[in-house]
């Protein structure tokens, strides 16, 4: 089939519709055309349950055969397909980077009549871009029947995106033959590309072309120049540029900023960054870490000071406050959380968390009930998760059920606070209601995830779950595990089977609490590495009291340092102690 190249006209009328598909509707609400009629199955009660409205969130929903849910509807002839419903679901699927949707949605598209409207396709290259296959993303542009300079558009930003520059200057430079006149996003992504290549060359005549475009004066094209003139390593026109510029932003004043420090001009770029600062700008991360790195790189250690003093934002305060908690440091992290008022920044519920988990380590339940009585916002389930997770550790059943009942019912499909209270009962003794506990789980439908641990030997990854009989090495396995339980029985080790929760005798408590997959592991790694290298095991769950102590007392007898990363920190063992001081 001949190819067609869109005019420069029909161009911006595409474009225009396009937009205007785009913006009809905020959130979607598509009609059918009526019921299915279909034999009385399951899969036709699933489908019946939408002859009435989908709504924007259910638009890549699963239907029970795996396809998506509104492509069926429209095969079953319930639902009618249109331009904009397409362009809908390429735009959810670019948002949320599920590639594998997008493709189901693709091949959908293209048995429609709809196939070759120049708009919608421009949108599938933008998600294939966006979701990182530039192999697709090529393959649609190279089929069209007709481009734009959007289709141009997209495909360069993609290149240049992900670092194809070389990609994106050859089609940049198709595009400007074929008559096309870019855009600030095309002019932007092509400055970046000839950065990128630190072609001098061709970033001048981009530069050229940006000027007859009238272009230049954009903050967007403006930005990108300094950056792409700052990356060929022509400071000078680069700040030639930056001040020229007539509007300036946060990028803007970045990309120089980042330029001195990368040519290790870090006075000039500390000065920049205080006249960043008088303009009324915002530093952003990246501005931070430009300034960081530059003053690394000369010494310059007080203007650092001065620099990391600017930066005290909610983030900072997290980090300082989760630092007080794993330390203990009560008094400190109370502080902390004070002097957020001083600098007039707001605590969200982590900050709150966080307080709450730093009362529980200091073992000052009451304390932490009241400041979660006087949160000036709502308790969440992790606040009270938080307050669990001490009772837990301090063995407080009293609240440690209040919290699980709040836990309960902010979050009920929630597996670990039921798990926290029945180990509470457990550790109490009263092994009825911890079964209880475990009754009501299964009555609730809530599941318990089964816990795994693996680790990487020679860059294979060997997993790991209780018990478990599969491994090659299954026998050698068992062997190491036993012969480490004995040897730390020795020194101190002593099993707390009230982490078993079978009613059995002591012994088969025992037998059944030493074969946790983390223990596995760790004969595992043991076997298989030299004497003296770290090692590094990661679990799906929390780590459970006995494994804890029992890594404890392997690395004292080990000589070894063995990192243990649960879904709620690090743990660092090292000499016979761990790094979160037994509480977790």
């Amino acid at each position: 089939m001949k190819r067609r190249i869109c005019s420069p006209i029909s161009t911006v009328s595409i474009f225009r519709n396009l937009k205007s598909l785009i913006l009809l509707s905020p959130r979607i609400f598509l009609s059918t055309l009526g019921p299915v009629q279909c034999s009385d199955s399951e899969e036709t009660k699933f489908f019946d349950q939408f002859s009435g409205v989908i709504q924007d969130k259910n638009l890549l929903r699963k239907a029970p055969n795996g396809n998506l849910l509104v492509l069926d509807l429209i095969d079953r002839g319930a639902m009618e397909a249109d331009a904009r419903l397409y362009v809908e679901l390429f735009k959810k699927c670019t948002d949320q980077g599920k590639l594998k949707e997008g493709q189901m949605v693709h091949t959908h598209f293209l048995a429609s009549r709809f196939q070759n409207y120049v708009a919608v396709q421009n949108t599938v290259i933008n998600m294939y871009a966006k979701c990182g296959d530039m192999e697709l993303a090529r393959k649609v542009f190279d089929e069209m029947t007709e481009r734009d300079m959007v289709s141009y558009t997209m495909l360069v930003t993609g290149y240049s995106q992900c670092n194809e520059f070389k990609e994106a200057l050859v089609l940049y430079l198709d595009m400007m033959k074929m008559g096309f006149k870019p855009n600030e996003f095309t002019f932007g992504s092509a400055l970046k590309s000839a950065g990128g290549m630190q072609s001098d060359a061709m970033g001048r005549g981009i530069h050229g072309a940006c000027m007859k475009s009238g272009y230049e004066d954009n903050v967007y094209v403006g930005s990108a120049l300094v950056d792409m003139y700052a990356r060929c390593k022509r400071m000078e026109e680069a700040k030639v540029i930056f001040d020229g510029l007539k509007s300036k932003n946060e990028v803007s004043w970045n990309a120089l900023i980042a330029a001195y420090a990368r040519e290790g001009e870090g006075h000039n770029a500390v000065k920049l960054f205080s006249e960043m600062k008088r303009g009324g700008f915002e530093p952003t991360h990246f501005t931070y870490s430009s300034i960081f790195a530059a003053c690394a790189s000369n010494g310059a250690l007080e203007q650092g000071k001065w620099v990391h003093a600017d930066m005290p934002n909610e983030i900072s305060f997290l980090c300082v406050l989760n630092a007080c908690s794993h330390a203990g440091l009560l008094d400190k992290g109370l502080y902390y959380f004070e002097l957020m008022r001083k600098y007039k920044l707001d605590p969200d519920i982590t900050h709150y968390v966080t307080i709450v988990d730093l009362f529980g380590r200091a073992g000052q339940l009451d304390r932490a009930l009241t400041f979660i009585r006087e949160m000036t916002t709502q308790p969440t389930a992790a606040v009270w998760k938080a307050l669990l997770g001490a009772c837990r550790m301090h063995k407080n059943m009293e609240l440690g059920v209040y919290a699980a009942e709040r836990v309960f019912e902010l979050d009920p499909h929630d597996s670990g606070p039921h798990m926290l209270l029945s180990n509470i009962y457990a550790s109490a003794g009263r092994l009825n209601d911890a079964a209880r506990v475990r009754r009501m789980m299964n009555e609730s439908g809530v599941k318990k995830e089964p816990a795994c641990s693996w680790v990487e030997i020679g860059n294979v990854v060997h997993v790991f779950v209780a018990n478990d009989d599969t491994h090659p090495q299954r026998e050698e396995i068992r062997k190491m595990w036993e012969k480490l339980r004995d040897e730390i029985k020795k020194i101190g080790y002593v099993p707390d089977t009230s982490h078993v929760l079978w009613f059995v005798d002591q012994q088969e408590r025992e037998e059944r609490l030493q074969y946790h997959s983390e223990k596995l592991a760790l004969a595992f790694a043991l076997l298989n590495t030299s004497p003296g290298t770290p090692i590094s095991i990661k679990k799906n769950i929390r780590v459970c009291g006995d494994c804890h102590t029992a890594f404890r007392f392997v690395s004292k007898l080990v000589d070894r340092e063995i990192v243990l990363r649960d879904t709620n920190r690090f743990h660092h063992f090292r000499h016979g102690s761990c790094s979160c001081r037994n509480y977790w």
